[in-house]
């Protein structure tokens, strides 16, 4: 009797064990649980610059002790940012379509002074999955295979809100007409967006 109790308790401690993998492998709730980004497009394009404030004697020939830059006693470093001076230009744009998942919003592509940026609009809202991976890929049609080739911009920072991803120097406006919201753990795409 007290065999058969052990058992029991280890099949329902095995269950339970096997159960918790699964979720946290499958992440079922990541369907119905959303996850707002708010980043703004200034926030893509900003300069960072750091100032270094000093409370030492302003003749420096009488100053001693570290030559550095690292701020010391009585010393204060503040770090600003400023947005670009001109603004970053749209030069492709698309709507987001669901494949067999929800998706709603606007992708647009953004470049300043060389660099490109990709923008989810503040308008997106695509259903959530685990696993999610931003790709770009050549060509303006997702055709539904198994991408060969394209831009990996890693894990979605969220699926609703706007949200911008860098480029890479690879990026080319002319070939890459195609994004992609891509389910890596089970090869199934989520939503994509033809720029043009």
């Amino acid at each position: 009797m007290e065999r058969i109790r052990r058992y029991k308790w280890l099949i329902i401690a095995g269950g339970t064990a096997l159960a918790l993998v699964a979720f946290l492998l499958f992440r079922p709730d990541k369907l119905f649980v959303d996850d707002v980004v708010d980043e703004s497009l200034a926030d893509a394009f900003t300069t960072t610059s750091t100032t270094l404030v000093s409370n030492a004697p302003e003749n420096p020939a009488t100053t001693t002790g570290p030559t550095n830059d690292t701020p010391t006693s009585g010393e204060v470093s503040t770090t600003t940012t400023q947005p670009a001076a001109s603004e970053p230009e749209a030069i492709a744009t698309g709507s987001w379509v669901g494949i067999d998942h929800s998706a709603v919003g606007t992708a647009t592509v953004y470049e300043f002074d060389g660099e490109y940026i990709l923008r989810f609009e503040d308008d997106t809202d695509i259903q959530n999955g685990p696993d999610l991976y931003v790709w770009v890929l050549p060509g303006t049609e997702f055709t539904g295979a198994i991408p060969d080739e394209y831009l990996d911009l890693g894990k979605i920072k969220g699926n609703v809100g706007g949200q911008n991803y860098e480029l890479p120097d690879s990026f080319d406006p002319e070939v890459h007409g195609t994004v992609l919201v891509w389910c890596l753990r089970f090869s199934v795409p989520f939503a994509a967006a033809s720029l043009a």
